[in-house]
């Protein structure tokens, strides 16, 4: 399992263009993961897919490997913050455990 404390140094290592400010370097997981959604968001309104992609791959990498809080805010801060802007070549870029999150996540709405 990946340790919370490491999460903004591994997505910065994955996703150079990212940064997080200091307080975040080891602050709560939610406001790296809301942090790292904002950069995806901005991404995907500028078109770039190939860095959307790379930010949903280290999502779903994060997702596997992290703890329950690290998936909890991938789940609420992440999908929820990005679910908005997907449209269909985006939502065709997420990775299968992403897909299955953003279903849970769009029935939950629903109800």
């Amino acid at each position: 399992m990946l340790p919370d404390s490491k999460i903004s140094q591994l997505i910065g290592l994955q996703i150079p263009g990212l940064t997080f400010p200091a307080e975040q370097q080891k602050g709560a997981i939610s406001k790296v993961i809301h942090t790292f959604a904002g950069y995806t968001g901005r991404m995907i309104r500028s078109e770039q897919l190939h860095e959307v992609k790379r930010c949903f791959n280290v999502a779903a990498v994060l997702y596997h490997n992290g703890s329950s809080a690290l998936r909890n805010a991938i789940e609420s801060a992440f999908m929820y913050t990005l679910s908005p802007l997907l449209c269909g070549k985006h939502k065709e870029l997420l990775p299968l455990s992403l897909k299955n999150v953003r279903i849970q996540h769009l029935q939950t709405i629903a109800i």
